[in-house]
């Protein structure tokens, strides 16, 4: 099986979480704001178990049937290049103090390239807290944005509907939460372009937050 690690380690996540959620508590929880993306895409039927399953066993291939060509072209992204799809690696909790053991979850990631860009497809279930909080050092890694910024998007992130994609400030790297069938939190985290670069070359702002929602939209277990 593929195995990766959350860049940084249980430490590092666990401090930026800390200081993420610190700053969550101090903002209102309000549900109510949002752009009403959410009402475009069709429920996921995913749910924790079956990201877990995919993660012990990744294959060869995405476990989750993303049509990341699909997706391009219904986010206008022309010209780009021919999808190839790369490596696929799963992620499950090792011990007591590891990030997804602190939240019982699963992470699966995709690699493609899409032309010249390298995309990467994180796809994250958690019966506890956030999903998207387990990738926030990820988030920032790849889209190499300020602590300051991170915890604005995580806030965002935070409050967001299902389906209703975020894009880091850099424009690179967006986060969508999934609908959950069953308890828990699902999220599928976006990463375009060259680790710790600040920008696409290619996609604008515009398209790397449609292709994460058209990404979102197909997220489900293969039959």
């Amino acid at each position: 099986m593929g195995e990766r690690k959350i860049p940084g380690g249980g430490w590092t996540v666990a401090v930026v979480v800390a200081a993420v959620l610190a700053s969550c508590s101090q903002h209102g929880g309000d549900d109510s704001e949002g752009s009403g993306r959410g009402k475009q895409h069709r429920p996921a039927p995913l749910s924790v178990a079956a990201v877990k399953r995919m993660a012990a066993r990744p294959g060869a291939e995405c476990p989750v049937p993303y049509d990341l060509a699909g997706a391009a072209r219904a986010a206008g992204v022309d010209g780009a290049g021919a999808v190839k799809a790369g490596s696929v690696e799963g992620e499950l909790p090792d011990d007591d103090g590891s990030p997804l053991a602190r939240v019982d979850g699963a992470l699966v990631d995709c690699g493609y390239r899409l032309g010249k860009e390298r995309v990467r497809l994180f796809t994250v279930g958690v019966t506890k807290d956030t999903a998207v909080d387990v990738l926030l050092p990820q988030i920032q890694h790849d889209a190499a944005i300020s602590m300051d910024d991170l915890r604005t998007f995580a806030v965002r992130a935070q409050r967001a509907k299902p389906g209703e994609p975020l894009l880091t400030s850099s424009g690179n790297v967006a986060a969508v939460r999934l609908p959950a069938t069953g308890k828990g939190d699902l999220a599928l985290v976006v990463s375009i372009g060259a680790i710790g670069a600040d920008r696409t070359r290619v996609l604008s702002r515009g398209q790397v937050t449609e292709l994460a929602g058209r990404l979102a939209a197909q997220a489900r277990a293969r039959g």
